[in-house]
């Protein structure tokens, strides 16, 4: 089980799809009267403890020596997260037109593609995965806590757009490719001090989806932006709150589904006879049979992972060369730890500008970033990274790359 939780993780680094929500700062500019088109892409892949080297040869292959394991190890702590965030999103706002015959309200239609995973491990899960047992001798390995989510989907939508404040509302369908989940709710291993049985007791589940097909689950998911300005200092300023992708959907194509029916302790095998069997999971000799695991597969509904965000935003029509931006990011349907993350903006000329910023907790510790912008007429462009020692070093514990483009017509 130790071994698909980090397999299904190494899944969503290996699609084919920009990644990521970035905590660099959201523009704000003027009443908009202009059509506008959108592009965001990002690549987010980030942990506490995974060096990059160790990361980028488990998913894209290599050989992982023992030197580079140890390396690991010893960044390895009691519990540890590792995170794949990402997004490749365009968006069209038709602000030439009106809707209602009020005149405040435009329409909009959006499509992206999404891949988001993020596991909490032990220790000792990291150790049994890439070291085995024979580094435990007559210890207990814990393995209570694990646990892992993750969803590879796209969605489309159309919806309201208040033109002078910037809010809006979209219903979106969703297509899952991929979808998976696990929870190890208690774990504990151990072994004979002769190394010839082993004792298990075990709590918990996992579930994932198999297959070559491009939908495998179809669903709905709401996203919306609320825009408040608000006294600030001796001026003003405006805060947005964005959810986005709350929602649901059924996964029509089963899932494999592995849950033990009761917490028990195991010890009636030898290691001789799981060495020696042709095949674990075979008529005369299963392994899943003997742990007292069951096996089916399933369709069932699951939530979408919803991002959702409060922060202040950077007004790009305002004279003042240097400006701060701050907020704090969930995923809370996935059960990962919120980031903070507060920054500075600053015009070196009217139309450019850089963006650097600080961010703690979520799939990583502490890490910052750096952006640099255009802010033309009709065109602007932001190229950065959340993670500027990820992107100069090997020993960094993350990686990222951003993209924003914007065009008025």
């Amino acid at each position: 089980m130790k071994k698909l939780l980090f397999g299904l993780t190494v899944i969503l680094l290996t699609s084919n799809s920009l990644f990521g929500q970035s905590t660099f700062p959201v523009f704000r500019d003027s009443l908009l009267t202009k059509n506008r088109l959108l592009i965001n892409g990002n690549l987010d892949v980030t942990g506490t403890s995974m060096r990059k080297e160790f990361v980028n040869t488990l998913a894209f292959g290599g050989y992982i020596d023992p030197e580079m394991k140890d390396r690991t190890m010893k960044s390895t702590r009691g519990n540890n997260r590792f995170g794949v965030f990402g997004s490749g999103e365009i968006t069209y706002v038709s602000g030439a037109s009106d809707l209602f015959k009020s005149g405040k309200y435009s329409w909009l239609v959006k499509a992206g593609y999404y891949a988001i995973g993020n596991i909490n491990y032990t220790k000792d899960a990291f150790k049994m995965t890439f070291y085995g047992n024979s580094y435990l001798g007559a210890d207990t390995a814990t393995l209570t806590g694990t646990r892992i989510s993750g969803m590879q989907f796209q969605k489309a939508g159309f919806g309201f757009y208040h033109k002078k404040t910037g809010s809006s509302l979209t219903l979106n369908a969703i297509n899952v490719q991929n979808q998976f989940g696990g929870y190890i709710r208690k774990g504990e291993f151990s072994q004979d001090p002769n190394m010839d049985s082993i004792s298990l007791h075990l709590n918990g589940d996992v579930r994932y989806s198999s297959g070559k097909q491009f939908s495998k689950g179809i669903g709905f998911a709401v996203d919306f932006d609320f825009y408040l300005k608000v006294p600030w200092l001796k001026d003003s300023a405006t805060f947005q709150f964005t959810v986005q992708n709350l929602g649901a959907a059924y996964m029509f194509e089963p899932q494999t589904s592995y849950s033990p029916d009761s917490t028990y302790r195991f010890s009636g095998f030898t290691l001789d006879q799981i060495k020696n069997s042709g095949n674990l999971f075979g008529d005369d000799f299963s392994l899943l049979d003997s742990l007292n695991v069951e096996k089916k597969s399933v369709k069932r509904w699951v939530m979408v992972p919803a991002h959702i965000q409060v922060m202040k935003l950077v007004d790009v029509s305002s004279s003042k060369k240097l400006q701060s931006f701050f907020g704090i990011r969930f995923y809370p349907t996935i059960g990962i730890v919120p980031t903070g993350f507060a920054g500075l903006f600053y015009r070196f000329v009217p139309r450019i500008s850089a963006s650097a910023n600080i961010a703690f907790g979520g799939s990583s510790t502490v890490r910052g970033g750096l952006m640099l912008g255009y802010h033309g007429n009709k065109v602007g462009m932001q190229l950065g990274t959340d993670d500027i020692y990820g992107l100069v070093s090997k020993k960094g514990f993350g990686q990222s790359a951003v993209i924003r483009l914007s065009w008025l017509f």
